[in-house]
């Protein structure tokens, strides 16, 4: 690559409605675009005119389109359009006559990335489902017509998290990068062959470098890496370079400059080689979310977030004149960031704009922040001058993120988020100590926004907030499949013991409160705004074969008939195996009404069918249904079957988790806060402590309504009251029984906590009519987040003065 690299706007090609987020270039005369939309749009170049016109514009997917890759086939004369979207197929179109001629279906949620392997019938996709497909097509006649089989052949697993980008590498093997910060080497039977690390954050997209034994990842890390195979199997870092403080997601490769370009969060598309950094850096108006470059001509095409793919040129003669060229400018120029894009400003610390703008900076792409006049700008360094990169919209000299109350709920801050497209800004309200990608989800939803937003949104709080002071430990996550989640971890120490409840020494509060000042601040385990979660099966088979020898016992004004068995077999709990992330599953009417029915079967059949119930509430679609719009139908059949005589050990644990898993959705957690005192007497807790899952389950139960109780304030003091009774005799029974599931005795005191934070009251009443000292003293020996947790009661006795 030469320094000489300068690429100038060519042409903008305006007819999105939404952002848009795939491109591919058929030809150096014929681009294809898709969108927010839900179109795809065919751009043609005429010679004549010496301009980009819209060609055609189809509707392909029930959703928006997120990626796009070519399929050459025999039969047609222009290459078919694949494209993946919103709606979890893999669709080819024939855009010379918008006719869709072949579907691939298998993924579970959002397809994001296809790539075609050359001179083979395999092709690759990715999904947010946290899989990669390898897919087989071929050419068969429908009547006159040809239509495209898309079969998968090998479904990858092993991801923790979204996949976003995959590739087929030479060798026969293929390559993919995940959300999990990894990227992983398989072979054609679907075998991880190599994990590699090297990334810190979410790996966006890959690249394979032509003629190479070589590929490029880049990350929301703001890196890009070279990797090098140093054989089939064994691939090593060979360059690594820093380019950006925000999120990288695109990458393409200009091979006639032997240099890549990648876009980001920040509207900057980045030009660059590994040997001389970057060479040119290319100002948007908003995010850069697609790149590719057209053959022949290796002109740079760039996909925004405002709506416009636009073409860039280092040939001077195809450079778009003045009056575009500026428009272009100001549009990317007066583009907003927040202070926290730009890693916060001091507003007295910024140099003058006088004072930077004749001084040369260190590199290309640079960016700086001055002081000009009343306003905080930011300045990029790009082709040896200085120019308006855009303006810090929070005055650097006011706190942004108010405390207040947001639908009825107080939150710690409280930010305005822009959302584009001229629509209203939405409030995003985040606890302290919350973990912040929960807080992105749950305002994902409420404002029925793309889930695919979530990093960006958590970054946000991250850099917004003091959660990273803060350094929670977090063992679990309720956004990457775990089995279950469990707010700030416990290192589950198998070989702490319980102290003998006859000591002699006797536990009393220390008198120091300097150390315990400190060791509150440094070990803060509550309040506590995390719920418990039970997400996870690897018993769909059985529950299969349970609900099919079950259906043939019940009375036959019961059973399902063939097609409702369908729906459950093949639909729900299909749905249910394939979605890594359940919160995404949406179910239709018909699906719901046979679960309805299927809770009304007896309790001594019921197990298989809380199992699938349990699951299916974690989606908001489901949970709605069951709890609001049937008026609670849901809990009332989880009371009657707890109520059964017949209702065994399994039906208790199972309703346990159907009750956790309530608190997935804010509107039905309130509904189960309401439900308390009915629920209370359901449970008897000496029955289950001899049993691990059940002791798991219900201490799991006692924690969800912990914190939930601990948010109502006055008008659950009675609940509370209740509650605080059933966690200080659940703690007292099992230390007698010496159980030494720590995970879920930490979870009963995290909730503990929270309760005397928010109720004060409580914890001297706590202390005169429960002992509460004499059990802190008993759970003094066990494992170390415990004991971090009772020193933290026990500086609140001390802050009190009781």
């Amino acid at each position: 690559m030469t320094n000489k690299v300068h690429f100038q706007l060519s042409a903008e090609l305006v007819g999105h409605e939404k952002e848009v987020r795939a491109v591919l270039a058929l030809s150096d005369q014929v681009l294809v675009t898709g969108s927010r939309d839900e179109t795809l749009k065919v751009w043609k170049y005429v010679e004549e005119d010496k301009q980009w016109k819209l060609e055609s514009s189809f509707q392909v997917h029930k959703g928006f389109i997120s990626c796009l890759a070519a399929l050459h086939t025999d039969q047609s004369r222009f290459p078919l359009v694949l494209s993946g979207g919103g709606d979890a197929t893999i669709r080819a179109t024939d855009i010379m006559t918008g006719s869709q001629v072949g579907i691939g279906e298998g993924h579970s949620n959002t397809v994001c990335d296809i790539q075609v392997g050359e001179a083979t019938q395999f092709m690759i996709s990715c999904s947010w489902d946290c899989t990669s497909i390898v897919w087989n097509w071929k050419e068969e006649e429908k009547g006159n017509d040809i239509v495209i089989r898309i079969f998968p052949l090998i479904t990858l697993r092993g991801h923790k998290a979204s996949v976003w980008s995959a590739i087929i590498l030479s060798f026969g093997c293929f390559q993919t990068a995940s959300a999990d910060k990894t990227i992983k080497l398989w072979n054609e039977r679907g075998e991880c062959l190599e994990t590699l690390y090297g990334h810190q954050d979410v790996v966006r997209c890959l690249y394979k470098v032509p003629n190479s034994e070589r590929i490029v990842s880049v990350s929301n890390d703001g890196y890009a890496i070279c990797w090098k195979a140093l054989e089939q199997r064994h691939w090593e870092i060979e360059h690594r370079l820093f380019l950006s403080n925000h999120f990288l997601y695109s990458l393409t490769y200009l091979s006639a400059l032997d240099c890549f370009v990648t876009g980001g969060e920040d509207g900057s598309v980045i030009i660059f080689s590994f040997e001389q950094g970057v060479a040119q850096t290319l100002s948007h108006p908003k995010t850069v979310w697609a790149l590719t470059t057209l053959p022949g001509r290796e002109d740079l095409v760039t996909c925004c977030m405002d709506c416009i793919c636009r073409i860039f040129t280092s040939d001077q003669s195809r450079v778009a004149d003045d009056a575009v060229l500026q428009s272009f400018h100001d549009k990317a120029s007066t583009k907003k960031l927040s202070a926290s894009m730009v890693q916060g400003v001091d507003w007295d610390k910024l140099p003058l704009y006088e004072q930077v703008i004749d001084t040369p900076g260190t590199r290309e792409g640079e960016l700086k922040v001055v002081r000009k006049g009343n306003e905080a700008q930011v300045l990029i360094w790009s082709e040896q001058q200085w120019s308006k990169f855009g303006d810090v919209v929070d005055n650097p000299q006011e706190n942004s993120g108010q405390s207040g109350y947001l639908d009825g709920e107080y939150y710690d801050y409280i930010f305005d988020v822009d959302i584009g497209d001229d629509q209203p800004k939405r409030k995003l309200g985040y606890r302290k100590g919350e973990n912040p990608l929960a807080a992105a989800q749950r305002f994902l939803l409420k404002e029925e926004l793309p889930l695919e937003y979530i990093d960006q949104v958590a970054d946000f709080i991250d850099r917004n907030t003091d959660y990273r002071q803060r350094n929670m430990d977090m063992e679990g996550d309720p956004l990457t499949g775990s089995s279950r989640y469990i707010p700030m971890g416990d290192n589950r120490d198998k070989n702490a013991s319980i102290k003998d409840p006859f000591t002699e020494n006797r536990y009393r509060p220390s008198s120091n409160n300097d150390t315990q000042s400190a060791t509150a601040a440094q070990q803060q385990h509550f309040p506590s705004n995390e719920f418990i979660y039970f997400g996870h099966s690897d018993q769909f088979a059985n529950m299969r074969k349970k609900l099919n020898e079950f259906n043939h016992q019940v009375n036959e004004d019961m059973r399902l008939s063939d097609e409702e068995w369908n729906l459950v077999s093949n639909k729900v709990i299909q749905q249910l195996e394939k979605e890594s992330q359940i919160v995404h599953c949406i179910f239709s009417e018909e699906e719901l009404q046979v679960m309805e029915k299927l809770l009304d079967w007896p309790t001594e059949n019921i197990i298989p069918v809380l199992d699938i119930f349990r699951l299916m509430i974690l989606s908001p679609s489901a949970s709605s249904y069951f709890f609001l719009k049937k008026e609670n139908f849901g809990l009332d059949k989880v009371r009657r079957h707890l109520l059964s005589s017949k209702a065994t050990i399994g039906v208790v644990i199972l309703a346990c988790r159907v009750i956790c898993n309530m608190f997935s959705t804010r509107l039905v957690a309130l509904l189960a806060c309401d439900q308390w005192e009915l629920i209370c007497p359901l449970f008897h807790p000496s029955v289950y402590v001899s049993h691990a899952k059940s002791i798991e389950a219900y201490s799991a139960l006692l924690h969800n309504y912990g914190i939930q109780l601990s948010k109502g304030g006055e008008d659950f003091i009675v609940s509370t009251n209740q509650w605080m009774t059933c966690a200080m005799e659940w703690l007292e029974l099992l230390h007698h029984k010496q159980v030494q599931d720590f995970s879920s005795i930490y979870a009963v005191w995290t909730a503990l906590g929270t309760i005397f934070v928010s109720h004060p009251s409580l914890l001297q009443e706590a202390m005169e009519k429960y002992a509460l000292l004499d059990i802190m003293e008993r759970y003094m020996q066990s494992s170390e987040k415990i004991k971090e947790c009772i020193k933290q009661i026990e500086y609140l006795i001390a802050q009190s003065g009781t």
